[in-house]
């Protein structure tokens, strides 16, 4: 069974989609390289990983979800924000990872078995901080902090190359409901904070859906939250796995785009909106 493709997406960087859509980046300085992200855990990454480089190879983990940090347990060197060790412990696990890679494949193949899962992480985290630097020799790359997916959401921008990588941090739909996001005027004041460093890239790269986006999503979802904010919401009921109660901020035409034409939406849940006090 196929586990992974590539795609390269600039100079330094080789784009690794996973069997459930979900792209993991390998960066490959002089000396070193850096795999950001590592899927849901299906099929053994850190092989494929060897195939690709003969480098050694740093985890940088954008946040704690299944989904992205499914296939750390391989790698030795992993980076992720404190505030998602907790979070990382309780949805990386080998149930949440079945059932997510279930959910998208619409049931699992009959020929995957638990096997071909990476288990659990059992090794300690390493901190990653705001501003904290990677010179992998050639290729600088820097984490920028951006809660509000989860609290310890991190975007990586490569300096040397002027493209981020946003993630799940800041795209056409982004999930802002669950006890680990932040409210939407949290999360407003947290991108408007991420737009001070516009000047400093001018590729973006997405976790899900098209590897590579316009600029112009961040001004998008800033807009998104300003409607929230100002009761001009469209509300459209919004299902996800097992949660409930989920609103889609703007509807969405057939094709699964914006049925307004603009560019960046939230799903939410009405009981965040505002801070918390």
């Amino acid at each position: 069974m196929e586990f992974f493709t590539t795609e390269k997406v600039s100079p330094s960087t080789t784009g690794i989609t996973d069997i459930t859509g979900v792209h993991s980046f390998l960066v490959e300085g002089e000396r070193e390289a850096a795999l950001i992200d590592t899927g849901t855990g299906s099929g053994d990454l850190k092989a494929f990983v060897g195939s690709l480089t003969k480098l050694p190879v740093s985890v940088i983990l954008t946040h704690g979800h299944c989904d992205h940090a499914g296939g750390d347990a391989g790698f030795d060197k992993v980076y992720l924000n404190k505030k998602d060790w907790k979070l990382v412990k309780n949805h990386a696990t080998m149930e949440q990872k079945k059932d997510y890679v279930s959910f998208c494949l619409g049931g699992l193949p009959e020929e995957m078995t638990e096997a071909d899962f990476s288990p659990m992480r059992t090794k300690e985290y390493l901190p990653l901080e705001d501003g904290q630097e990677f010179d992998l020799g050639g290729i600088v790359l820097r984490a920028v902090a951006v809660p509000g997916h989860t609290q310890g959401m991190t975007c990586v921008l490569n300096v040397t190359e002027r493209t981020i990588l946003f993630g799940d941090g800041c795209n056409p739909s982004v999930f802002l409901w669950a006890d680990e996001a932040s409210t939407v005027e949290e999360y407003k004041e947290v991108l408007l904070e991420l737009k001070k460093h516009e000047g400093e890239y001018d590729k973006v790269y997405l976790s899900h859906g098209p590897k590579l986006i316009g600029k112009e999503i961040l001004n998008g979802v800033i807009q998104v939250c300003e409607d929230i904010l100002n009761g001009k919401s469209d509300e459209v009921p919004f299902e996800f796995m097992d949660f409930e109660g989920l609103l889609m901020a703007k509807k969405p035409d057939g094709a699964g785009e914006r049925a307004d034409g603009g560019l960046g939406n939230i799903i939410y849940n009405a009981q965040r909106v505002l801070k918390q006090k």
